[in-house]
């Protein structure tokens, strides 16, 4: 071999060492290649001992076998029992490391868990790692006991995520705002929880949903639960708690008031108006008021506008004087779901003298219901010498329509209405008139499908698992809209109800156990250990046109509801 020769080999062989110890040198997530969906996992030799007892240390340290990231670490890191102390939660490197604050103290033959949640995940794919937890005692023994369970919203039933579950050793009713828990942990997105290592004893139980962070509940907006009994925990026991988390009634009492404008005072409750006595000295005042929720619309008009009080309850409500002129100038009375036809499609007014465009909604009509007409006001007086209902270019005189003494701002209209048939109403001006006094100055229209019976279905739902003496509201609901209502006073243990000439729809059935008989859901109260009334749901088979679809519910566990039964 020459010496060119040689030399040349020896260069080779340099430069591919040199390429090696650079690609050595690159650090980083490798290109290319299958995904990376391994969760970190605990080098248990070089890690703190997990499940160990007579633990006097302060410091524990996790080395994982990749790189790690840490996030959410004040809401994902859980340590139960509660630690006095918020405890300090580092990273270095493939190490977590968990240190008790400064001047915080381990209880004595205490078991404590560490949970992690998902805060540590690896730093490249953001894989969390599962199900870690760090279990210690301080004395000689790991307690062993469990407490699982789910927590639903007391109403609708869905799960929900990020509720605390709290036992206490301090049975008192008042703990929940004073004390944080002995133990506790927070539900998944699944609604659900276990509490582990628990020791044996007798606790109270609550859920709540801790928005403030501070273990404590602040009884106004954070929703809470609780059972109907203590939690004794021994040996044997092995619970499952459901609890069902709401907001406490408030104390019944005006909240807020507000002058929409002139004619209009919106007054706001902490709970449903029911029987609010209103009451003014106010001369020349004349005034409706209409129930909406927690709301009390109060529509208001006066001879001689000034400065007036509105007593409501105990309360006074000062109110301002404001002109009624520019009101009834600018005010039109209109149907309350159409386009105002004294506007064009930039909302602002018509220029006099100019036709006002012709709206033309038409609306599905049962042929076995009277129509309801939507305004914009309540409504005072109807001319029906100003209305022309027309079917097939045919005047229809048989007819009646008066103000709904149910929905103030609704006409309600009666007819003998022939299936499969449009029917085109004309309101020219001064058909109706409102409790301003101002009539419908532009002429309105509308259009009636009456469905026919081969477009309609029917329901027959039998409800079982009754409590026979009880009072129940069954709802039938149409998305989020109430098509029909049945109040019932449960006679045996099942009951049979039938719904006909139902449009084609998916519908839900929603029973409504109705302990205080007052016709609608009432939540609970913590402090008088009152749940709030059960309901319970279930989805149907969609409703096709021409159909019937038969069911079955049961008004029995919490389990039913939202899962259909």
């Amino acid at each position: 071999m020459n010496l060119l020769s040689h030399i040349s080999r020896k260069y080779f062989a340099a430069t591919v060492a040199a390429l090696c110890l650079l690609s050595c040198a690159r650090q980083g997530a490798p290109t290319g290649g299958p995904k990376d969906t391994d969760p970190p996992k605990v080098d248990t030799l070089l890690s703190s001992r997990n499940f160990s007892t007579r633990f006097s240390g302060r410091r524990i340290e996790l080395v994982f076998d990749e790189w790690v990231a840490l996030s959410d670490v004040g809401t994902q890191i859980v340590v139960s029992p509660t630690l006095s102390k918020r405890p300090e939660v580092t990273l270095k490197g493939k190490k977590v490391i968990f240190q008790l604050a400064e001047g915080d103290t381990l209880r004595p033959n205490t078991t404590y868990t560490i949970n992690f949640g998902t805060a540590v995940k690896d730093f490249h794919e953001n894989n969390p790692a599962k199900d870690l937890r760090f279990v210690f005692s301080t004395g000689d023994y790991l307690d062993s006991l469990e407490v699982r369970g789910i927590v639903a919203d007391a109403f609708s039933g869905e799960p929900v995520d990020n509720v605390s579950v709290m036992l206490y050793e301090n049975l008192s009713d008042s703990v929940v705002r004073k004390e944080r828990p002995y133990y506790f942990a927070r539900t998944d997105k699944n609604g659900q929880f276990a509490i582990q290592n628990v020791r044996p004893g007798t606790f109270k139980t609550v859920g709540i949903e801790d928005a403030s962070g501070d273990l404590k509940w602040d009884g106004q907006n954070e929703r809470i639960g609780f059972p109907d009994s203590l939690l004794l925990l021994n040996d044997s026991a092995k619970p499952f708690l459901n609890l069902r988390i709401f907001k406490s009634q408030s104390k019944f009492r005006l909240s807020d008031n507000k002058t929409v404008r002139y004619g209009l005072v919106k007054l706001t409750f902490t709970a449903t108006p029911d029987s609010v006595l209103l009451r003014t000295e106010a001369p020349g005042l004349r005034y409706l008021a209409e129930k909406n929720q927690d709301t009390l619309l109060v529509w208001y008009d006066m001879s001689e506008p000034a400065p007036w009080q509105l007593l409501v309850g105990n309360d006074t409500v000062k109110l301002r004087d404001l002109p009624s002129e520019d009101f009834l100038k600018n005010h039109k009375l209109v149907l309350a779901d159409e386009v105002a036809a004294s506007s064009n499609k930039r909302g602002r007014p018509r220029a006099e003298g100019t036709p006002a465009p012709k709206v033309v909604k038409t609306v599905n009509q049962s042929h076995v219901k009277p129509a309801l007409l939507p305004f914009n006001t309540p409504i005072a007086s109807v001319d029906t010498s100003k209305w022309l209902f027309v079917l097939d270019s045919v005047g229809v005189a048989d007819f009646s329509a008066k103000p709904d003494s149910a929905a103030l701002r609704s006409v309600k209209v009666e007819l003998a209405w022939k299936s499969s048939k449009t029917y085109n109403l004309t309101l020219l001006p001064g058909a109706v008139t409102d409790f301003y006094g101002v009539a419908n100055a532009d002429t309105l229209y509308r259009n009636f499908n009456v469905l026919s019976e081969k477009q309609l279905g029917g329901l027959s739902l039998t409800i079982q698992s009754l409590k026979p003496g009880s009072r129940y509201v069954l709802q039938l609901l149409n998305g989020t809209v109430l098509e029909e209502e049945r109040v019932f006073d449960a006679e045996m243990v099942a009951k049979k109800l039938t719904f006909s000439n139902l449009p084609a729809a998916s519908y839900t059935a929603q029973l409504i156990e109705d302990w205080n008989r007052n016709g609608r859901w009432d939540t609970g109260d913590y402090f008088a250990r009152r749940q709030p009334e059960p309901v319970f749901s279930k989805k149907l088979d969609p409703l096709r046109a021409n159909w019937e679809v038969e069911a079955i519910m049961q008004a029995g566990t919490e389990q039913q509801k939202k899962r259909g039964g």
